[in-house]
């Protein structure tokens, strides 16, 4: 590398971002790798680790991984299958140690040294995520409802001053067997770290009332406990309690009971960290104060409701009560005197119903008659004179009782003003409902148990097939149209937003007019028009396309694209879910598919791809039904077998490889290497488990390698045979001619051996070329011709990963090369190119030419030598030649 070049290069990895370590290999006397140097490293990578340059150059990773997290070790092992195989490895890999995603490259430029890259991608991971994050969002929003908006501020101004981790408000139902968490502070720390590692939701979630936690609350406030297990008493599973107990580093609890006059309405729970005491804890005190007159003033106001036989319209302003028959006037509050501007002694002298509006009257009558008939009127609108002549908007909610009405009403002339100003707006909206994609709609709940569709959009129309008015004379079509499956789920979600008035909000399937299933995703807000009388004002929307997107991406994240079984992400959460007490022992078994390079190079990736299928689905099939499996690695497997002791581990290794060689792939039977470890309490942490498996397992796979790959070499050899028959006769022959010229040379009959041998496998990697090139009759073409020579570089390739067979590789690698440097695929010439080679060249290009071939017609013996003679110095060695003449031919002519 010339100065410029090398200054250019040391710039680039100086202020490259992406991290990059250069190691040296260490080869033991086998020439296999044992170990690495760390070489060159660049600033990137030690920001990447926190390290300095000199903590690293020159060290063994041996002892330089040893102060490193689990997960840094795992990007080394692909590292060393980079050394052994060759290639490049390109994966995504977790840092526990960065919190942080990275994109790994391995790869080697030069004999000896391997490089591996890191590039940053935690921002395309997130927003892979992005889409579940919103949905825990959305999910946690529904499940908290208003209660969580109206206290949120409250709760965050105690924890503040408190210096809690977490406060919560729990309200007690009216059974007073159960309890309710309606608002937590410290949610953006905690609750979502539990909707996200836990799957726990504590807002809105009912908890029993238990005879410990009646003992506790017999105490005075407050109630200090040293943690929270005086407060769970068996609510929440052991295993939940201890992972928030480790993750939140929860402390001292103190409790206030929210009490008066003997009732108890709920607590305020205040949770610290660890090590940490609450402050101002008399300012609490205070705070509750506030709260029990919120809770005591509502149960007063309910009591006068009652008292004035208005149940269920408390809230309400104007109050009256009639005669039906006559229309006498029998009772009427002083708010009309306000709304009015009239005494109520001048409201009971004068006719009541005179106060209406003259273009109201009409309707008026008929509200008298809706009332008649239904016995209820609700929202009934019209206008009254005030004293100073103009009119207000009063909207009713009546109920006939034995002859009486009994009314409730408010002054609702802003809003019918506001309504009348928008009129046009509402217009322009309606224009706009009908445009956009989705549907908007209201849907109403009657206390009779009817319910009808007051509004929908086009898109409504459209979603379903339904017109207008065919809802208007029968609602239940739309509901008809629902998936059956999915009928009774979104029928108990509208039933529980109708009684506890929470936002409505489902995910289900309709079928369509012309037999569809698409998925429709809803939501709504209720509003309570009366007693028992609900509104939803809600949205509708097409999300089959979504759904499937969902799908996919559920699938492609825990599943491995080419097996189908689960992939490296999967295994990781499971084993955080299997590292329980309940699981053990826990047994894992590491498995390592032997030969997958070799099949790749032998036979081409897709039957190295069907070699891992038919992998999987040997474990897929016959793995015990508690057993898990994986795939986390390009040819590594893992096993999670809970309640499995390691000698029941072993039994399954045994019986799994025999099923793997009974299996076979282009007549090569599945090999593989099993390494178990078990873990049998909570002292050992699951990650060293997982490391001693994957060590006995390499030495397994060390310890079988060479006999295992010597086998492979020769099943390679007669599935060659039995591809293309005529091979067979051609490598002996080429062996008797490429034996009988080294003879001549003088060769030691060991030299002559292993150039027979070589001359017998020259042709290995034809087994990897498609039989339709190799039978063609006619005249290949450009690209059929680039198939044939790749044949010298696969059969080095597979005879490479042999120890004893590496320098036969070498001369069959260069059995094409020419002497004039015009060969194959090299360009060698002259003496560069091994003198084997040059002796099987000329014995295979004879035999070929007297023998033919599909789209070669066979010479004479004489033809052949011609063309031999005439290409010495050109494609043969000139002196080969001359001896090949002098002391072979006249044994050919014999």
């Amino acid at each position: 590398m010339t100065n410029s070049h090398h200054s250019l290069y040391d710039t680039l990895l100086r202020y490259m971002p992406q991290g990059y370590v250069e190691f040296k290999v260490i080869y033991d006397d086998a020439s296999e790798p044992v170990d690495y140097e760390f070489f060159e490293v660049n600033p990137a990578f030690e920001k990447i680790m926190k390290g300095k340059r000199k903590h690293f150059i020159g060290k063994k990773v041996s002892s330089a991984l040893k102060d490193f997290e689990y997960s840094e070790r795992e990007w080394m092992i692909q590292v060393a299958r980079v050394v052994s195989d060759g290639g490049t490895v390109t994966f995504e890999h977790y840092s526990r140690r960065n919190k942080c995603w990275f994109e790994m490259s391995v790869f080697s430029q030069r004999t000896g040294f391997v490089s591996v890259m890191f590039h940053d991608i935690t921002p395309h991971v997130q927003e892979n995520n992005a889409l579940k994050q919103l949905v825990n969002v959305s999910h946690r929003f529904v499940s908290t409802g208003s209660d969580l908006l109206m206290n949120q501020q409250f709760l965050d101004q105690i924890r503040d001053f408190t210096g809690a981790k977490a406060v919560a408000l729990n309200l007690m139902e009216e059974d007073g067997e159960s309890y309710t968490t309606v608002a937590l502070s410290g949610m953006d720390e905690m609750l979502e770290k539990s909707l996200d590692i836990l799957g726990f939701h504590p807002v809105g979630r009912k908890w029993p009332m238990t005879d410990q936690r009646r003992d506790l609350f017999k105490q005075s406030n407050p109630l200090v406990f040293d943690g929270i297990d005086p407060l769970i008493d068996g609510a929440l599973p052991k295993r939940l309690v201890k992972n928030l107990l480790r993750i939140f580093s929860l402390g001292e609890v103190v409790l206030f009971k929210i009490e008066q006059d003997g009732v108890l309405y709920g607590d305020l729970t205040i949770v610290m960290e660890q090590g940490k005491q609450a402050n101002r804890l008399g300012l609490v005190e205070l705070y509750l104060v506030h709260v029990l007159q919120q809770l005591t003033k509502a149960d007063h106001q309910v009591g006068e409701t009652k008292k004035s036989m208005f149940d269920g319209f408390g809230t309400l302003d104007l109050e009256c009560i009639m005669a039906f028959n006559t229309r006498q006037v029998l009772h009427l509050n002083e708010t009309w005197e306000r709304v009015l501007g009239f005494s109520l002694d001048e409201l009971e002298n004068i006719d009541f119903l005179s106060l209406i509006h003259p273009d109201d009257e009409v309707i008026t009558e008929a509200g008298f008659a809706e009332l008649e008939e239904r016995g209820e009127l609700f929202r009934f609108v019209n206008r009254f004179r005030t004293i100073d002549d103009t009119y207000r908007s009063i909207e009713w909610h009546c109920k006939l009782q034995e002859g009486y009405i009994y009314a409730i009403a408010k002054d609702v002339t802003d809003r019918v003003q506001l309504e009348e100003k928008l009129a046009d707006r509402d217009r322009l909206l309606t224009k706009l409902s009908d445009q956009i994609p989705g549907a908007i709609y209201q849907f109403e709940l009657l206390p009779d148990g009817s319910f009808n569709f007051p509004f929908f959009s086009r898109g409504f129309e459209d979603m379903l097939g339904i017109s207008a008015e065919e809802v208007q004379t029968d609602a239940s079509l739309v509901f008809r149209r629902m998936h059956p499956d999915d009928y009774p789920l979104v029928m108990q979600s509208i039933d529980e937003s109708y009684r506890n008035l929470t936002i409505w909000d489902a995910e289900f399937r309709l079928l369509t007019k012309d037999g569809r299933t698409i998925w429709i995703l809803g939501s709504s807000r209720p509003e309570k028009i009366a007693e028992d009388h609900v509104l939803w004002h809600g949205y509708i929307g097409d999300v089959t396309e979504k759904k499937t997107y969902e799908k996919e991406i559920e699938y492609l994240s825990y599943h491995d694209q080419l097996t189908g079984i689960k992939n490296r992400r999967y295994f990781e959460e499971a084993l955080e879910r299997y590292d329980d007490e309940h699981f053990y022992p826990l047994t894992l078994i590491v498995i390592d598919i032997n030969g997958l390079k070799l099949t790749n190079d032998a036979f081409g990736h897709l039957v190295g791809d069907q070699l891992l299928v038919e992998a999987a689905n040997i474990l897929r099939n016959k793995l015990r039904t508690k057993d898990e499996v994986a795939r986390v690695g390009g040819d590594e497997f893992v096993v999670i077998s809970p309640n499995t002791t390691l000698d029941e581990a072993k039994q399954l290794s045994d019986r799994l490889g025999r099923l793997f060689h009974e299996q076979t792939v282009e007549g090569l039977p599945i090999s593989a290497s099993f390494g178990e470890a078990v873990k049998y309490d909570s002292n050992v942490e699951l990650a060293e488990v997982f490391n001693l498996a994957e060590d006995r397992m390499y030495h397994h796979k060390v310890s079988e390698k060479q006999s295992r790959r010597h086998h492979s070499i020769q099943i390679i050899m007669r599935t060659l045979y039995e591809k293309i028959p005529r091979e067979e006769a051609h490598s002996q022959r080429v062996a008797n001619l490429a034996g009988k010229l080294a003879e001549a040379m003088g060769f030691t009959s060991a030299e002559v051996n292993e150039i027979r041998t070589a001359a017998i496998l020259h042709d290995i990697g034809k087994v990897a070329i498609s039989n339709e090139i190799l039978d063609k009759p006619g005249t290949l073409t450009e690209s059929e011709w680039y198939e044939i020579k790749r044949h010298p570089e696969i059969s080095y390739n597979i005879l490479s990963t042999v120890p004893e067979y590496v320098a036969l590789s070498e001369i069959v690698l260069a059995h094409h090369e020419r002497w004039d440097g015009k060969g194959y695929p090299k360009g060698l010439q002259d003496f560069e190119i091994p003198l084997a080679s040059r002796i099987i060249a000329i014995a295979d290009t004879f035999d070929v030419m007297v023998t033919g071939r599909p789209y070669r017609q066979a010479k004479t013996i004489d033809e052949a030598l011609a063309i031999i003679k005439q290409e010495a110095g050109k494609q043969f060695d000139p002196s080969l030649v001359d001896v090949f003449f002098e002391k072979v031919v006249p044994t050919l002519q014999q």
